[in-house]
C-alpha cells in the first residue's frame, strides 16, 4: 500500500488527479486510493481525487495523462509555473516541460513558446498539448517539441 500522506501531498501540489494517474505514478495498479479520503483533506468526484483547497483543473489532468506516458523514463517531476504545468527529468537527464493549452489561451501559448527562451524556464524539450491541430504550423520554437492533441493524444509533430 502507498503511503497516504505522499498521495495527499501530491494532490495538494497538483490539485487533482484521476485514480489511474495515481495508480501509474505510484506503481500500484490495484490500489483504489480510497484510504486518502479518510483524511478529510481530499474528496472524490467520479474518478477524480481533488484536494479540498483546490478545484478540478482539466489542463492538469491532461498534463498528468502525458506524464503517465513517460512513467518508465521518469527520474523526478514537479509542478511548473504557468504556462508550464509539469516539468520532469528523465533517467537520461533530459528535462521536459509539459504545456497544455485550452480553447481560451491557444494564441497566447503559441506566442510564449515562440519567444523561448525569454519567456520559459530552460528545458531540453517541450511537450505541447492543444485541443486541436490548428496551431501546429504557427509554432517556431528553437528547441525540439512534440505537438499533440487531446483527448486522443494524436501526435502531429515530433
Amino acid at each position: 500500500m502507498v503511503d497516504s500522506m505522499k498521495v495527499i501531498n501530491f494532490l495538494q501540489d497538483f490539485g487533482c488527479a484521476r485514480v489511474e494517474h495515481l495508480q501509474k505514478l505510484y506503481s500500484n495498479e490495484k490500489d483504489n486510493f480510497k484510504s486518502i479520503l479518510a483524511s478529510n483533506m481530499v474528496s472524490k468526484k467520479g474518478d477524480i481525487f481533488v484536494h479540498n483547497t483546490k478545484r478540478i483543473d482539466n489542463r492538469i489532468l491532461v498534463a498528468l495523462d502525458i506524464l503517465c506516458k513517460y512513467k518508465d523514463k521518469l527520474s523526478k517531476f514537479y509542478l511548473g509555473y504557468d504556462p508550464v504545468l509539469i516539468t520532469f527529468l528523465t533517467k537520461d537527464n533530459t528535462m521536459y516541460h509539459i504545456i497544455v493549452s485550452d480553447e481560451d489561451n491557444k494564441k497566447g501559448i503559441v506566442k510564449i513558446v515562440n519567444s523561448y527562451p525569454l519567456s520559459l524556464p530552460k528545458a531540453d524539450k517541450l511537450i505541447l498539448a492543444f485541443p486541436d491541430g490548428g496551431e501546429v504550423e504557427n509554432i517556431e520554437c528553437s528547441i525540439p517539441f512534440l505537438y499533440t492533441t487531446y483527448p486522443g493524444f494524436e501526435v502531429l509533430t515530433a
